[in-house]
């Protein structure tokens, strides 16, 4: 009797199963690309100008060209005459900030970018700030991170407004000019805008960008829109020691004792897999349009298939896998200046990427536990905790609007970012900062960033423009 009534169950199971993965299906819907007559030649050329002037930010003061950062500036005042004449010009820390009035001062928008750009090496094949052309790339420090960005809200704003265009709504535009070095100008921004009673209703700025071969059994582009972020804290664990000489050495020395510290962390099951609401959101917006109804029928059911999703994950690894969890890297090493010299004092960098469930104060209590070493000092250098998540709602929509209009094929969906970005700060004023480069990036563009001959499509160039356009259209 018991075994009728478990199969009764096991079949009932199997329905729901079924029914959840038929209406967990979804079509991309079939709306044409929007053309717009924008001049091509003047936003490649605007982008141009732009990577010419080396904004390099360091964290040494003393090595930026500060005449470049004035120049960048100048530029932004200069070139942009429409913008200039509708809207109010402020500087901020090393940023500036736009004001565009609209009718109503009640859901303003801030768009955010940031105009300075890492170091060069020498290994470049061309000069790093020529604004070279080959091969359909446009090649320069910064035309993948961020100055095409810059470069887009700008000419899309100078367009729109040649369009006679009136906003609905308040525009804010927010450029820093140190994120690049973590520095503190769009917290000054923040500031700004709590001092002035200005809440924003949706904050835009870089991070998830056009991406294919995401996700299984999806043939579509997927535009991936990060609605938080993951946190970070950089750690420095050290021990001392009288020193001496290496010929009569103790059993154990600051070395072998964070070697301990640095093994027990590494190997340790603390740091476990969760499947946050982000990453939830995530599959839901790009698992329906997947062509396997296993994989559909997986991500339908995820209350059943959890330790399944989570397996997958991790076999998969990279990014999809530190999506999961805090992750810690050990990044810094430093002991004796001498082999034959015991160190004085030795220490261990860690930088560790927190989970969205996870604050900074957890991973200490576990750090602390895990080590169990009071000989071993742990110093917290950098924190920032990971941000609420966003709200998906018709705000979300004035993107995925956006895509839909200049990309074929193209789905968008809500993401969790790994990375971190200046956006951050927002989400202390605005319950929608939304994290989206508008461009197509494969693996190769994804490893250029900050890389060696940092490049970008010319289609990209336009495209982000025109998607900017789309955007600013709806407001």
């Amino acid at each position: 009797m018991w075994g009728y009534y478990i199969l009764i169950v096991f079949m009932i199971l199997i329905i729901i199963l079924i029914i959840k993965t038929i209406l967990f299906k979804k079509t991309l819907d079939q709306r044409s690309v929007e053309h717009i007559d924008v001049d091509e030649q003047k936003v490649l050329q605007a982008l141009i100008k732009k990577i010419k002037i080396p904004t390099v930010s360091y964290r040494n003061s003393s090595l930026i060209n500060q005449d470049a950062f004035k120049a960048f500036k100048s530029l932004l005042q200069t070139d942009y005459p429409l913008v200039n004449q509708h809207a109010t010009y402020k500087e901020i820390g090393t940023g500036v900030l736009f004001h565009i009035k609209g009718k109503s001062k009640e859901k303003p928008i801030v768009l955010m970018a940031h105009f300075d750009v890492v170091p060069t090496s020498s290994n470049w094949s061309v000069e790093p700030f020529s604004g070279i052309i080959k091969n359909g790339y446009l090649y320069g420090r910064g035309t993948l991170d961020t100055k095409v960005t810059v470069n887009a809200i700008m000419e899309s704003m100078e367009y729109v407004l040649s369009k006679n265009h009136k906003f609905k709504q308040d525009i804010y535009i927010a450029f820093s000019g140190e994120e690049e070095i973590n520095g503190p100008t769009q917290q000054q921004m923040v500031e700004y805008f709590k001092q002035n009673h200005i809440k924003p209703y949706l904050v835009f700025d870089e991070g998830g960008a056009i991406v294919s071969n995401m996700f299984p059994g999806v043939k579509e582009h997927v535009a991936v829109v990060g609605v938080a972020e993951k946190g970070f804290m950089n750690v420095i664990l050290s021990a001392t020691s009288k020193g001496g000489h290496a010929s009569a050495p103790p059993k154990h020395t600051p070395v072998t004792m964070l070697s301990d510290a640095v093994s027990k962390i590494n190997n340790h099951k603390a740091f476990k897999m969760k499947l946050t609401q982000p990453i939830k959101t995530m599959f839901n917006g790009i698992a329906p349009y997947s062509s396997s109804f296993l994989i559909r029928m997986i991500f339908a059911n995820q209350w059943l298939f959890n330790p399944l999703i989570k397996l997958i994950a991790k076999l998969s690894g990279g990014e999809l896998y530190a999506m999961f969890k805090s992750t810690l890297a050990f990044t810094v090493l430093k002991g004796s200046n001498a082999l034959n010299v015991l160190p004085n004092e030795s220490s261990v960098g860690i930088n560790i990427r927190i989970s969205v469930a996870d604050t900074s104060t957890d991973i200490l209590h576990k750090l602390k536990k895990i080590i169990h070493n009071d000989a071993i000092d742990i110093k917290v250098v950098d924190v920032s905790e990971p941000t609420p998540t966003s709200l998906i709602d018709p705000a979300f929509d004035l993107i995925k609007n956006a895509v839909s209009k200049t990309w074929d094929d193209t789905i968008t969906s809500p993401y969790l970012m790994v990375a971190t970005t200046d956006s951050r700060h927002y989400h202390k004023i605005c319950d929608r900062v939304y994290k989206f480069a508008p461009y197509q990036l494969t693996k190769e563009d994804l490893r250029l960033i900050h890389s060696d001959d940092e490049r970008i499509k010319i289609e990209n160039v336009i495209n982000s423009t025109k998607f900017y356009i789309h955007f600013l259209n709806q407001i």
